[in-house]
């Protein structure tokens, strides 16, 4: 007995060691996991809205805040084309991330024929994210212009106390700038601005300047001066103001004409008011467009080891982080060979997703008050909103140029293709929006605009959000996606992947699946009160179909706790579903049943089965029948026998029936798309059938979002009516492969399976398409013309449309 007792004693200890040593281990690699992410994601050009700006992540009471502006001052009419935040109005001819991933850095390339210029922004830090420099490379687009092009960097230090500043230290050369600073948050820091090379534009006169000496382009101009934390932003407003009173100061002193030659020096900053310093800082540089220029600007932390301390620093950097995103991205896409002639256009397309990453904090409008007009259905307006306490929000954004900030709807796609390149980051990225989840309410914003900044760039309109507004909760297929790609990895190698240092890749959170489980379980409460916000929000008063469904005989069959439908749409709108202006019920009525709001609630249970499956929680059965429940209800009362299709359902007027709005598109392949359809469901074909007609939604450019046959096609504002959006056809693409995967093989031209065929004409359909565009105007577009194929909407619309590397890549 005493052996026995022996042996499960040594045993016990055996299992304690054990389960200890796992324990310490999983707590390293989650300690390094975190100090990597916060390392490597700590500086970016996280200002979405700006051609070049520079922010530190999580750091919002002292930040260090810097942009870069430019026009041609050798054009009386230059100050009026001073580029600062990223505009379509501007028309340039090209500002893409050519290779970018924010743990590494990359190059922007900008082409402005206006200011006859074409940029290079280099980003890059080191090893230990600590420290960055922003190389700034120019030339002439057409060096027989006599041009001049002045670069204008700005700096602030912000903080309200006297602990964060930024002062300029004299040195023995005037056009090499050195500044130290100090960030409550931060720590001590010291930033350099020094020329490579580059010949500054200087005067052939000079006469009529003895009363302005100090207007002098052919040197570097500084000036330093006191601007609010919260008017960081209009720094082009301010310089133009500046400027303008410098040019009447000295217009004013002379009465003869201004030589051409002197008009650069004209648009030289001036301290004209004696500024005594400040935390926020311009430094102007004009050159002399005939030759090329550049200049590196440096930030290095006093504590820092990895200092970056010259010229061959920064450009072994850029070698070296070019490098390790070529190789990330070719580890993380396998291209067919068909496509190979394709890949810089999907590394740029990729990048520009990823530079169009931004860190927002600040307050936002919120009108909790205002009720919806759900009498007439007409729009109200929010008037009665008050601004509420900071949030913030790492997110990726649609545009940097026409929506930059987060959009609830739209992030849930983006991070669908971030995922396939970086999970981590997909990931900080995700657990950023579940974050701002309201606790009390379980409300999150359709849009998220965060500050003064944010708001300037967007119409009033759209500025006030209200909770009694829903949006696509797209973050759960994200969710979904991420768990499945995790458990699989993790059932099929049941151990952990050796974790890097900061600088190599990591997929320490994709292949720990303890790392991850911890943090979705943390996530958990606010995705169960969003849950059920969304589904107490939009749930539809089915008094009026109680006795519609007994008289019809399927009252039994129906599950009443789920039927739902969009609260707040217009008579001409639904932007709550996100398809704004997609034909519905006329005219509109509370009763009205959405088989979109009914999916997407589906796809939010769906995921939140998984989760507690994984984290072996009580709630799994209590969503598994919910989920049951939902797509019992798809079949019974949104599929239309008539129409083969799902559709919107209302209430007949006239007698007072159940009858099925069916405008065939989207919405009507959305339950296919997120796969709640049952994999023996006889629909399915049925739905593929209407994919593959080309005179319902087939087209040679992709899926259209309505029917070719429905009387609103292309009609009124023709948004969301026959226009080809990527989310769509990505999400029907890749219902696709789920349902068919054994029909879906190579990709034969004479292939007699009608499953293999839509397939891969559908692929290729949306790669060629945009590509072509891309090719020839340079952007990927918002949607596409589904008679044409042109791109139309906004421009560099990196969001969602880069989805179109997924499918290039994975597909």
């Amino acid at each position: 007995m005493k052996l026995i007792a022996n042996i499960i004693f040594q045993v016990q200890l055996i299992a304690i060691f054990f389960s200890s040593f796992v324990y310490a281990k999983e707590n390293k690699d989650e300690e390094l996991y975190q100090i990597y992410t916060n390392s490597s994601l700590l500086w970016a050009p996280y200002r979405s809205n700006c051609y070049f700006g520079l922010r530190p992540r999580y750091i919002n009471d002292s930040p260090l805040i810097m942009g870069i502006m430019w026009f041609d001052s050798s054009n009386q009419n230059g100050l009026a084309q001073m580029r600062h935040f990223v505009n379509l109005e501007d028309k340039l001819k090209r500002y893409s991330w050519e290779v970018y991933d924010p743990r590494y850095g990359g190059k922007e390339n900008i082409i402005d024929e206006a200011n006859n210029l074409n940029i290079t922004y280099s980003f890059v830090k080191t090893n230990d994210g600590q420290n960055w420099s922003v190389r700034v490379n120019g030339q002439a687009l057409n060096p027989k212009k006599k041009t001049s092009g002045s670069i204008v960097v700005y700096l602030s230090q912000n903080g309200e106390d006297k602990t964060s500043n930024i002062i300029k230290i004299d040195g023995p050369d005037p056009n090499n700038l050195h500044f130290v600073g100090l960030s409550k948050e931060l720590g001590d820091y010291h930033i350099s601005v020094t020329d490579n090379y580059g010949k500054y534009f200087k005067a052939v006169k000079r006469t009529p300047f003895e009363t302005a000496p100090d207007a002098d382009s052919s040197q570097t101009s500084h000036l330093a001066m006191v601007v609010p934390d919260k008017q960081i932003w209009k720094a082009r407003d301010i310089f133009q103001t500046l400027i303008t009173e410098s040019i009447n100061q000295i217009t004013s002193s002379t009465s003869t004409d201004i030589h051409p030659s002197l008009i650069p020096s004209i648009f030289t900053l001036r301290n004209i008011f004696n500024f005594n310093g400040g935390n926020f800082h311009y430094i102007q540089k004009s050159f002399d467009m005939k030759k090329d220029f550049e200049f590196d600007i440096i930030y290095n932390h006093e504590k820092s080891l990895e200092k970056i301390n010259s010229e061959n620093d920064v450009t072994q950097l850029i070698q070296s982080a070019i490098n390790k995103i070529n190789i990330k991205f070719n580890k993380k896409f396998k291209f067919d060979y068909k496509f190979e002639d394709k890949k810089s256009f999907a590394l740029e397309t990729l990048s520009n997703l990823l530079g169009g990453i931004g860190y927002f904090h600040g307050t936002q409008y919120v009108d909790r008050i205002t009720e919806l007009n759900e009498d007439t259905f007409e729009k109200v307006d929010l008037k009665n909103f008050a601004e509420e306490a900071p949030l913030e929000l790492f997110s990726t954004v649609p545009s940097r140029g026409f929506f930059p900030r987060g959009f609830y709807w739209d992030e849930g796609f983006n991070l669908l293709q971030v995922m396939e390149y970086d999970f981590g980051l997909a990931f900080e990225l995700l657990s950023s929006w579940i974050n701002i989840i309201e606790e009390e309410t379980g409300w999150v914003p359709r849009e998220v605009i965060l500050g003064d900044e944010a708001r300037s760039k967007v119409p009033d309109e759209f500025i006030v959000q209200t909770p009694r507004i829903a949006n696509p909760p797209t973050l759960f297929v994200t969710l979904s996606e991420m768990l499945i790609k995790a458990y699989e990895i993790h059932e099929s190698s049941k151990s952990n992947s050796n974790f890097g240092v900061a600088g190599e890749e990591n997929n320490l959170l994709e292949e720990n699946y303890e790392i991850l489980a911890a943090r979705i379980k943390s996530l958990y409460p606010k995705l169960v009160k969003h849950y059920d916000w969304f589904r107490s929000s939009q749930k539809v008063l089915t008094d009026d179909y109680e006795e519609i469904f007994d008289d019809e005989g399927i009252l039994d069959n129906i599950h009443l706790d789920e039927l739902y439908r969009w609260s707040g749409r217009t008579r001409k709108h639904c932007l709550p579903s996100g398809l704004d202006d997609y034909p519905r019920a006329q005219p509109p009525d509370l009763s009205e049943l959405n088989v979109d709001t009914l999916a997407w609630v589906g796809i939010m249970t769906k995921s939140l089965k998984k989760i507690a499956s994984i984290l072996e929680l009580k709630d799994e059965a209590k969503y598994e029948k919910i989920e049951r429940n939902i797509i019992e209800n798809l079949d019974t009362v949104h599929w239309s026998e008539e129409n083969n299709c799902y559709c919107d359902v209302s209430i007949d007027e006239f007698d007072e029936g159940r009858v099925h709005v069916c405008h065939k598109g989207y919405i009507s392949l959305l339950p296919f798309a997120l796969k709640l359809i049952p994999e023996n469901s006889d629909k399915l074909e049925k739905i593929v059938s209407l994919m593959e007609d080309k005179e319902e939604l087939y087209s040679e450019f992709g899926l259209r979002s309505l029917s070719k046959q429905d009387q609103y096609y292309r009609t009124e504002e023709d948004y969301w009516r026959g226009k080809i959006w990527m989310p769509m056809n990505y999400i029907n693409l890749d219902a696709l492969r789920h349902y068919f995967p054994d029909r879906i093989t190579e990709n034969k031209k004479n292939s007699k399976d009608s499953i293999n065929k839509l397939y891969h004409n559908l692929k290729n359909n949306l790669i060629n398409n945009i590509f072509k565009v891309w090719k020839k105007q340079g952007f990927v577009y918002e949607n596409y013309d589904p008679e044409t194929g042109a791109g139309s909407g906004a421009e560099q619309f990196t969001g969602w449309t880069a989805l179109i590397v997924n499918i290039m890549g994975h597909f």
